[in-house]
């Protein structure tokens, strides 16, 4: 028996490529951590002796800082993007139990029209659905459109459910994810509804840390540049990576930002034109944003299920986004 066989027969998980190359990545990046910090003090003579001096000062907030920055890592890459087949069965699985609690509790009242009424957030509409065999999530999914339009149905073809606005299905993971943004290579994990904030914030971390390590080097180099040639050349190299890294974490950073503060995703904002419901809409007008503070609240606060799903706007509603600010509405905080 070769290893390979014997590693997989006692880890199943690495019998999986995918998982092996997430397993993978996952190691290397603690590597990674633990080299560009371990280096820092195992040369950095002053840095030692400053951190025997005063163990709980600058020093233990930097590395307070790595703990933290490792442990949101492993949080985001654990935690659930929202997954459309588990809102689906939520939502059927309520609706089936309130129906039986309100079957108990009054006699049925008969309906020749069949109509619905559905809240999807926080505001009731009514809309007439033909047929009694219509399962729950269908009709939550056609209350998203706005009333008056040409509803059209995206149902997947490798899961088999209606996807609501904005769900995308990930062939990397292989199934539809709410409010899908994209999927992360170094997470193993998609980002969508359920855990965009917790990627926001485990890039602000990384970032933070990155300019923390920097500003240590840059420090060593100054006050020992001409005492040993070779430790010199080893910081170097590790300064002029972690500036590459820097300047990519810092672009993230600011396009995840925008993202924020415009209710947009990455995959809205790059296949635009082919996405149905975002098509005709002009490119600077952003259907989903409710305001800056708004979408910051929503986006920071107000995630306490992973299950609240956005409506489509209407034409009204589209028009008045697409209208230009005037000076008294910048003064009264309209774009807020």
């Amino acid at each position: 028996m070769s290893i390979f066989n014997f590693c997989h027969r006692f880890v199943p998980c690495l019998a999986d490529p995918a998982r092996r190359t997430s397993l993978g990545l996952k190691a290397a990046l603690v590597v990674l951590h633990i080299v560009y910090a371990g280096i820092l003090f195992l040369f950095d003579s002053d840095l030692i002796e400053k951190t025997k001096q005063e163990p709980w000062s600058y020093t233990a907030l930097y590395l307070l800082l790595c703990v933290a920055t490792l442990i949101q890592y492993f949080v985001t890459s654990c935690s659930s993007p929202g997954n459309v087949l588990d809102a689906m069965r939520d939502v059927n699985e309520k609706n089936s139990l309130f129906s039986k609690a309100s079957m108990l509790s009054k006699p049925p009242a008969s309906s020749k029209n069949g109509s619905l009424i559905i809240t999807v957030e926080g505001s009731q509409s009514e809309r007439n659905i033909p047929g009694s065999n219509v399962t729950s999530w269908t009709k939550l999914v056609l209350d998203m459109h706005p009333p008056g339009t040409s509803i059209r149905t995206v149902t997947c073809s490798y899961c088999n459910v209606e996807q609501p606005p904005r769900a995308k299905h990930c062939h990397d993971c292989d199934r539809c994810v709410l409010q899908f943004d994209h999927h992360c290579v170094w997470l193993g994990v998609c980002i969508g509804w359920g855990n965009h904030c917790r990627f926001w914030w485990y890039i602000f971390e990384e970032t933070a840390l990155c300019i923390w390590t920097g500003i240590l080097y840059i420090t060593y180099l100054k006050a020992n540049i001409s005492r040993a040639w070779l430790k010199d050349v080893i910081m170097i190299l590790l300064l002029v990576t972690l500036s590459i890294a820097l300047i990519f974490l810092l672009l993230l950073l600011i396009f995840h930002s925008y993202l924020i503060l415009t209710n947009q995703t990455t995959y809205e904002l790059i296949r635009r034109r082919r996405i149905p419901y975002l098509r005709g809409i002009p490119e600077r007008v952003y259907p989903f944003s409710k305001g800056v503070c708004r979408n910051l609240y929503n986006f920071c606060c107000a995630r306490s299920s992973i299950y609240s799903l956005e409506r489509l706007p209407t034409a009204m509603e589209l028009e008045d986004k697409s209208r230009p600010y005037t000076c008294l509405e910048f003064l009264t905080c309209r774009c807020c």
